[in-house]
């Protein structure tokens, strides 16, 4: 009886942790295209990093105060985001969106099954292994070979696998972060309140105090954005908390897919057989992964 009850528990973990990183997925890729839809993208990505992490300052009372010990992870989380924030503003400064953005995602999830299966001893059955390479190979597939990404610099695949390995970094801090917590909500909470400042310090060495105008003018896109990004990352945060951290990082990348739609339904973005493919090859990845 009791196993069955232990079962019963570990099943439904594992099917709300689905339900949970798959609404991640799925806010990730609208709040991406936010962003893609405004005129100035970096001051709409400030917007959403430093005035979207204050939407996490009136639920901090309703978890205790962050113990000594993990401040040690919402500095390293601070850390892997900010580089991450830059990393993908200096590889889109350089390439397309569309060669990017599938190479950045597909690097991420496969750095994170690597060190979860050597480091952390997650091991995963070899039917799950293939269903996480079937989706990280449709992710790049869909970074193949297009016309207008022939020619794309060398900078822009390296500033791309940087931001990948990147999204590996924070999946893995804040995935680890959340398990060691007393209260995990006080990580979700005080990691975000804590990020805000620094891409807002950045971006005001960049462009001057000019950028507090710059991120007003946006606010309509930024605030589309924000709440998205930091309630797709808090639903991200819990998943971590409750499935396997390789399985659950490989199925978050299914934004993929959410997001080509919402570029060919929203912002009428072409549609190809190669693009097709990819999303197939990522959608048999995730349902293999989660259902066999």
């Amino acid at each position: 009886m009791r196993q069955a009850e232990i079962s019963a528990t570990l099943v439904s973990d594992d099917s709300l942790a689905t339900l949970l990183i798959l609404s991640s997925a799925l806010l990730h890729a609208i709040w991406n295209a936010a962003v893609k839809k405004s005129d100035d993208k970096f001051a709409t990505v400030v917007f959403v990093t430093s005035y979207g992490g204050l939407l996490f300052i009136p639920f901090a009372a309703f978890a205790p105060f962050p113990e000594p010990a993990l401040w040690g992870w919402i500095a390293a989380s601070m850390a892997s985001h900010l580089l991450y924030q830059l990393a993908l503003a200096a590889a889109l400064e350089r390439g397309a969106l569309t060669f990017i953005y599938p190479i950045a995602r597909g690097t991420g999830p496969m750095l994170v099954v690597v060190f979860a299966y050597f480091i952390l001893n997650d091991t995963l059955p070899p039917w799950k292994l293939a269903a996480i390479g079937l989706l990280v190979g449709g992710i790049f597939l869909s970074a193949g070979s297009l016309g207008k990404n022939a020619n794309q610099p060398r900078s822009a695949l390296y500033f791309a696998l940087l931001t990948g390995s990147m999204i590996a970094s924070y999946t893995v801090i804040d995935g680890l972060a959340v398990r060691t917590a007393q209260n995990p909500l006080s990580f979700i909470l005080w990691s975000g309140i804590s990020t805000a400042p620094m891409i807002f310090l950045v971006g005001i060495k960049r462009r001057g105090f000019a950028l507090v105008s710059d991120t007003l003018k946006v606010w309509r896109q930024g605030v589309l954005a924000s709440i998205p990004a930091h309630g797709g990352y808090a639903l991200a945060l819990v998943a971590y908390n409750l499935g396997g951290l390789g399985e659950i990082a490989a199925l978050r990348e299914t934004s993929i897919v959410f997001a080509a739609l919402i570029g060919f339904l929203w912002l009428k973005e072409p549609f190809s057989r190669n693009k097709l493919a990819s999303l197939l090859l990522i959608a048999l990845g995730a349902i293999l992964l989660k259902f066999l």
